[in-house]
């Protein structure tokens, strides 16, 4: 009876905004949550990317006009995506492996559909732990 994806809270710490939108467009979205991303996505919903501060504060080091310069050009790459049926168990020791700079939960059509942040991260691990420690 293991845990899966689908039982962590993944609507909360990110925005989304789409991949032409500006980068000061995602600043703008970013600035209304703490410590989270915001997830870039095309006209169907599939995730394409992710912004975070780092990749923010980049651009505009690097002189980039953020009110015309568009999320795809600037958004981080290196992500996961893992399905609301995953097991959870899995998914943390893929997570360890690959470690990808952000996991993203899609659906089967991969139309995205929440954020793995950090701190779900932390649950999922003790989600785990505790299964161990009752032999489940």
């Amino acid at each position: 009876m293991g845990k899966k994806v689908s039982d962590l809270t993944l609507d909360d710490e990110h925005m989304t905004v789409g991949v032409d939108d500006t980068l000061q467009e995602a600043a703008k979205r970013l600035l209304t949550i703490s410590g989270g991303i915001v997830v870039v996505l095309d006209d169907d919903a599939k995730v394409k990317g992710v912004l975070g501060q780092r990749q923010l504060i980049k651009a505009l080091g690097d002189g980039v006009d953020a009110s015309v310069a568009p999320c795809h050009q600037h958004m981080e790459m290196d992500f996961m995506q893992v399905g609301m049926d995953d097991n959870l168990k899995e998914v943390l020791a893929m997570v360890q492996e690959r470690s990808p700079q952000a996991v993203v939960a899609v659906s089967e059509d991969e139309e995205f559909i929440g954020y793995f942040s950090p701190s779900d991260y932390q649950e999922a691990v003790q989600l785990v732990d505790n299964l161990k420690n009752l032999n489940l």
